[in-house]
């Protein structure tokens, strides 16, 4: 925690900007803008960013703000709100802050609240963080990551404006509901807005709003977008974006528009982009999370753009023709059979009685996962009050056990979680392929296997209602 410079703010914190104005139904445009990498001058980085905030801030067609991101997988990089002292002490309650749990203890997250707290910053997105790019399972496991559960529940005794992140964006129903019960644990334990992951399927975007809807989770939500370029379209398909994924009708309209001019390509871009902002504001977004627009050249071009869409599109019947036009009814979905928590028509933005959810089909387990469900089930039933190495060889064999110091096995359907490369006990991270297997490894997702098996015992309401705390903290 030796980067971290305190600069102690004895003011009250009592106002905070960007929660007033979701709270008034306002729509608000954040610019994500990365952490600087260590690579520069950081009291030279805080100069420029300082312009960038002023830049945004100016902006009076929209409500604008900035995201502070940091620990991406391309870079080493400042910490985000070392990094965010750069702004304003006085507006710092407009802009909203990501902490990573890559490289995080329990105890240095407990420093970063802190250090936020006397930093004057009041709203937070706690995130588990992405896995280096290029590094494969047995690297990623030396790193600690601290999952974004964890981060709220301590955030929650901050008085934080504390959001969470979600990815609407998997294609089965074991990668799906998994998704959905860790935002709802997220919500339990101190959450009080929401961003998603990025992605192009609207038909996603909008099942996220009618679930909340339906379970009366009535939380700000935020879409995070992301302008193209053709850099971006070939990260995406190198897959330098953990959770992520285009479809092939997709992919073969970005190529075709790649053979146009530069200008041609980005027009194309900043149109699509409009769309998915008039769309989500009419879906019931309460704003928008832009990447690839981190330039105060560019922020303004945003807003213009967005505001001028959001005045363009007035009814959701008259932009989902346009929408309809444009992508000229592509398939957006990644996977040859893909599973669509409701209907598979966005024919209206809100439904019009409550919605039926679809049937997930056969359930997909085997007579092998069962028959080792029940061994572990009767091996380990209370291993959580042993020794962590009590009857070790046969949690190997069985349940894929690892190093770890208490055993949490009868809260994790007996699967251990620290065979997620990411160690993550209390559901999956936002990098999930579609189909349900792990953002690094070439192997089914833990809390896709726990789904199934929830599923089969009928339990699915513990993965939402049980909180798992980190080892040590039991």
């Amino acid at each position: 925690m030796s980067d971290l410079q305190f600069e102690i703010n004895f003011a009250p914190q009592t106002e905070n900007h960007f929660r007033e104005t979701l709270d008034q139904g306002g729509f608000v445009l954040l610019i994500e803008h990365n952490s600087a990498g260590r690579d520069n001058d950081l009291e030279a980085a805080k100069g420029r960013l300082r312009q960038l905030e002023s830049a945004v801030l100016d902006i009076k067609s929209l409500n604008c703000a900035l995201a502070i991101t940091d620990a991406y997988s391309q870079q080493d990089s400042y910490r985000s709100l070392d990094y965010a002292m750069g702004l304003n002490m006085e507006t710092r309650d407009h802009h909203v802050i990501y902490l990573s749990g890559r490289n995080t203890t329990v105890e240095s997250a407990k420093e970063l609240i802190q250090f936020a707290k006397a930093g004057n910053f009041h709203n937070l997105v706690a995130v588990t963080g992405d896995a280096a790019y290029g590094e494969g399972v047995r690297e990623t496991r030396k790193r600690k990551f601290l999952e974004s559960v964890h981060s709220l529940k301590m955030m929650n005794d901050g008085n934080f404006f504390s959001g969470c992140v979600m990815n609407p964006f998997q294609y089965t129903p074991y990668s799906l509901y998994p998704q959905y019960s860790k935002l709802v644990k997220k919500l339990n334990y101190g959450a009080k807005f929401i961003v998603t992951q990025a992605g192009y399927d609207m038909l996603k975007l909008q099942a996220l709003r009618w679930y909340l809807g339906e379970r009366g989770l009535y939380f700000p939500t935020i879409a995070r977008l992301l302008l193209l370029t053709h850099e971006k379209f070939d990260d995406i398909l190198n897959k330098r974006y953990p959770g992520i994924k285009i479809s092939n009708d997709f992919k073969k309209i970005l190529e075709k528009e790649s053979q146009f001019s530069s200008n041609q390509f980005e027009s194309a871009q900043w149109r699509r982009l409009e769309l998915q902002a008039a769309g989500c504001r009419l879906l019931g977004y309460s704003g928008i999370q832009i990447m690839g627009v981190d330039s105060p050249a560019k922020a303004r071009t945003a807003a213009e753009r967005i505001a001028g869409a959001l005045r363009e599109f007035t009814t959701f019947e008259q932009w989902l023709e346009e929408y309809n036009a444009y992508l000229a009814k592509a398939e957006m979905a990644p996977l040859n059979s893909s599973f669509y928590m409701y209907d598979r028509i966005l024919h209206r933005a809100y439904p019009e009685t409550p919605p039926r959810m679809s049937e997930i089909g056969e359930l997909k387990i085997s007579r092998n996962e069962k028959l080792l469900y029940n061994l572990r089930r009767f091996f380990f039933t209370h291993a959580d009050t042993q020794s962590a190495n009590n009857r070790r060889f046969w949690k190997v064999l069985t349940a894929g056990c690892r190093t770890c110091n208490q055993c949490r096995l009868p809260s994790t359907f007996y699967i251990c979680p620290e065979h997620c490369p990411k160690k993550a006990a209390n559901g999956p991270c936002g990098g999930v392929k579609p189909n349900g297997d792990c953002e690094i490894g070439n192997f089914e997702c833990i809390h896709s296997y726990k789904m199934r098996l929830a599923l089969w015992q009928k339990k699915v309401d513990k993965l939402e209602d049980e909180y798992i705390p980190p080892t040590g903290e039991i």
